[in-house]
């Protein structure tokens, strides 16, 4: 017997996925998005200093990261462009939401002055 199930994400009905029968979030794009953010920052938040390894230990590891991330969005610039185009609203609430908590964490450190 099938059952329908609400998403937990968007609350509409789907129906789990025959191989994964505990399934709780839709197969929509947009849902999985949702669920694959929250499973990376619950992640994060399990493993703090996962990604800080190398930084605490090689001093030259950071600048060569910078160094390749500048490099790639030279070679890419059109990537960025069109990216941004395709999800301006998504990439608009994602720096809205940044800049408000940077604008926080700045005031923060001000206050400790």
């Amino acid at each position: 017997m099938v059952e329908e199930r609400n998403c937990k994400i968007c609350s509409k009905p789907f129906i789990a996925n025959k191989y994964r029968p505990n399934q709780e979030i839709c197969s929509s794009v947009e849902c999985q998005y949702q669920r694959q953010l929250k499973n990376m920052t619950h992640w994060r938040r399990r493993n703090p200093n996962y990604f800080k390894y190398k930084e605490m230990h090689d001093a030259s590891w950071k600048e060569t990261c910078r160094q390749r991330s500048l490099e790639w969005r030279r070679k890419h610039k059109e990537y960025l462009k069109l990216y941004r185009e395709a999800h301006k609203e998504r990439h608009r609430n994602y720096m809205r939401e940044y800049m408000r908590e940077y604008r926080k964490k700045k005031k923060r450190e001000m206050d400790k002055k």
